[in-house]
């Protein structure tokens, strides 16, 4: 039985309960906006799934979208960007827990709204594309219990923007890399499947691959990055073999870059190997240094770039598991001077070639077909669930 005084104490604890409530609501991240050619990109980005409504509004022309159990900062500013199909963003957070997000349009446009999971589930994006012309139909409101498909529907996989991916064979040249004790060197190896990877991503619709290099030729880390620059590459693949003092240690691995130290012993020891490439024939790492990639690390650290890294990483070690062991099966982490490309920039280690086993698979052309073709998949998967490319 309820007794007045404990009625009045549940009524009383109501507005902290709601507060908590509001709390639980998916919290907001990050906001970052672009232009291109043919589009206005809004991205917000929040901690877990959002709920959201939309609405067109005109006179004048608006694009209104409501977020259930969420807000923003009233610091938080969205500069105007020139020649953008969008004059203005506002943003207000209701009393009745909504935020409030206000598009003001330069006229009726086309736009689409999209839900995203960012990488390894941590999240969701909220992509906002309003074109700049008429070249794009509208789409239709989404529900307001809009859920992150696990893919694209496959209206938007078609006609998907092309991809240009940059294939990094590592080291090269007077650098060998790792020496296996069958006198394989990496640098052999990589550039066979790297060769390999760049066939088969030359016959995948969508894709438009590089090389950095082709042949046996030494090329300093700030030289690939460079490359990987003048060729507008949306993504960067550094393919190596890896080495480890146990011989024993085997399987495949996929790196990103990391700015605040390294995800394991293994991770920092591999980098410090890798970045000491720079050093064969006295030469040093002053030219990876320079103050543009100083300030594009600077921008990574909460960016996009680190976020795409993830994504195609996770598309990589998802694609390498099917077809052998591995080192590791997450994406892990270290400071590599060659992922210090302005783009989304991986490093795979296709396997240890210090391991007697692998190092006799990595010799035969089988094997490096099927790592090549596993790589060919994990980009293929990226491209597809990526929205900078729909």
């Amino acid at each position: 039985m309820i007794t007045r005084r404990l009625f009045l104490r549940m009524l009383a604890g109501l507005p902290a309960l709601a507060a908590a409530a509001a709390q639980a609501g998916p919290r907001f991240r990050q906001l970052r906006h672009t232009l291109t050619a043919d589009r206005y990109r809004l991205v917000l980005v929040f901690d877990s799934a959002v709920r959201y409504e939309q609405r067109v509004l005109r006179r004048p022309d608006r694009l209104v979208l409501d977020i259930d159990g969420a807000a923003m900062k009233p610091s938080v500013k969205i500069p105007v960007l020139q020649g953008s199909p969008v004059k203005g963003v506002r943003h207000h957070n209701h009393r009745d827990g909504r935020l409030r997000v206000v598009l003001d349009l330069i006229g009726p446009r086309p736009h689409q709204i999209r839900q995203w999971p960012v990488a390894a589930g941590s999240g969701s994006r909220l992509v906002v594309d309003v074109m700049r012309g008429w070249n794009a139909p509208p789409t239709r409101p989404r529900p307001a219990a809009s859920r992150p498909p696990s893919r694209p529907p496959a209206a938007a996989r078609g006609g998907r923007k092309r991809m240009v991916v940059v294939i990094d064979p590592g080291h090269g040249g007077k650098d060998p890399g790792a020496v296996g004790k069958r006198k394989t060197y990496e640098k052999n190896v990589v550039l066979s499947i790297s060769k390999k990877l760049y066939q088969a991503l030359k016959a995948t619709p969508g894709i438009t691959p590089h090389l950095t290099r082709s042949a046996d030729k030494y090329l300093r880390l700030g030289a690939r990055t460079r490359i990987a620059g003048r060729r507008k590459g949306d993504l960067f693949v550094s393919v190596h073999a890896d080495a480890a003092r146990r011989r024993s240690a085997r399987g495949a691995s996929v790196y990103m870059l990391s700015t605040r130290g390294a995800s394991s012993a293994q991770a920092r020891w591999l980098a410090d190997r890798e970045n000491a490439a720079d050093l064969i024939g006295g030469e040093d790492l002053i030219d990876v240094r320079d103050q543009q990639l100083q300030d594009v690390m600077i921008d990574m650290g909460q960016g996009a770039v680190t976020e795409y890294s993830q994504l195609a990483g996770e598309g990589m070690v998802h694609s390498l598991k099917r077809i052998g062991r591995m080192h590791s099966t997450r994406v892990e982490r270290a400071g590599f001077a060659v992922l210090k490309a302005p783009m989304a920039s991986v490093l795979v280690e296709t396997g240890f070639i210090s391991n007697a086993a692998e190092e006799k698979l990595l010799r035969t052309d089988k094997h490096q077909r099927r790592v090549a073709l596993a790589l060919r998949d994990g980009i293929r998967r990226y491209h597809r669930d990526n929205p900078e490319f729909s």
